[in-house]
């Protein structure tokens, strides 16, 4: 594999898009560095180091303007995700590398188009999910391909935000029409599920509600609770819950197969193994790679410059775009939904 320079462009250069470029300027500078960035700001505030270590990065306000620089190979793009397709369909005709974060389309209509258009195509694309990047995560997928707990049975996966958290983003963020915080945050959960699993979801039922955050006086812009359900094709089963009312930040994840039960948090650095002959192990899975997001967002990173670099012009996992935002919304409908009738609808020969 012949790697290269990336010369790295940013599309949107809030909290998300710097945190990503302090990623490549603290774990990766050999392999690209901040180039340029586009921004709806004219000199968007950024941090001590990103002003420290690129003082020659260029800034404009329309991405078109980015696109055109002939230097930038890569785009990060951390916009809202009403914008992702259009912005990433003028990258890749510009020739660009395309790194999008989540949630990657706000409706199933653009899952369906986003999908058709970088699978029609050579080009290069990739769905910034980090969770499957996790430490933690990373020894679930090794034990679970293992098959260390026998055939899987039920897969039950709790997420609370936590309400500092969840006052900060939904008094704030989403107090305005630029997102559902639903998607936005279990997106990343439901697609980590199904990663380990190892299957996709083939029917969902669900229910999403809004309890506590919102401004007073005002109705309440996007639920801050879910509550869903179903069966993976694979015969499993699985739960999923979201609240954002607890003392702090987890994500606890069950796995129970024939053989036995696997137990983690995915933000810990250990898994819990329970055999069914009543045994435990506790493997460790620590943070070796330092960075954000327990080292995920360097290894998701790295991961993306390898794939380019690789040089096989076909999107990455593209079938990603569909489940990891089908669950959510199918919850949000609050009905039975066969979510696997509408995926194989699309991917078709590909799945």
């Amino acid at each position: 594999m012949a790697q290269t320079y990336h010369k790295v462009g940013f599309i949107a250069f809030g909290q998300r898009g710097q945190q990503l470029a302090e990623t490549l300027i603290n774990y990766l500078p050999e392999y690209g560095c901040p180039a340029a960035v586009a921004d709806l700001r004219p000199n968007p505030a950024v941090t001590p180091l990103i002003s420290f270590r690129c003082p020659e990065m260029k800034y404009v306000t329309d991405y078109h303007e980015l696109l055109a620089m002939p230097e930038i190979d890569s785009v990060i793009i951390s916009t809202y995700e009403t914008s992702h397709v259009q912005i990433t369909k003028d990258a890749i005709a510009a020739g660009k590398a395309v790194y999008c974060e989540k949630p990657i389309v706000p409706d199933l209509k653009s899952a369906e188009e986003l999908y058709k258009f970088v699978t029609g195509r050579k080009c290069f694309f990739k769905i910034g999910l980090n969770l499957p990047n996790f430490p933690v995560a990373l020894k679930l997928k090794e034990l679970l391909d293992r098959k260390i707990i026998g055939d899987l049975i039920m897969v039950r996966n709790n997420t609370d935000v936590g309400q500092s958290f969840a006052r900060n983003f939904l008094i704030n963020k989403f107090s305005c029409k630029r997102g559902n915080f639903i998607t936005a945050k279990t997106t990343h959960d439901t697609d980590l599920l199904q990663y380990l699993a190892g299957s996709y979801a083939e029917t969902v039922w669900g229910k999403t509600a809004n309890f506590i955050w919102r401004r007073h006086g005002e109705a309440p812009m996007t639920d801050d609770t879910a509550v869903m359900a179903g069966t993976l094709h694979s015969g499993a089963m699985f739960t999923q819950t979201l609240t954002s009312c607890g003392a702090r930040y987890e994500r606890n994840i069950h796995f129970l197969g024939t053989g036995g039960e696997i137990i983690a948090e995915i933000h810990g650095d250990s898994v819990l193994v329970r055999y069914a002959n009543g045994q435990e192990e506790k493997i460790p899975a620590p943070n070796l790679n330092g960075g954000g997001h327990n080292g995920a967002d360097m290894v998701t990173l790295r991961k993306f410059f390898d794939y380019v670099d690789a040089d096989i012009p076909e999107a990455s996992e593209p079938e990603r775009i569909l489940s990891s935002v089908m669950i959510p919304m199918a919850a949000m409908s609050n009905q039975l939904v066969r979510t696997g009738e509408w995926y194989r609808s699309i991917i078709g020969s590909r799945g």
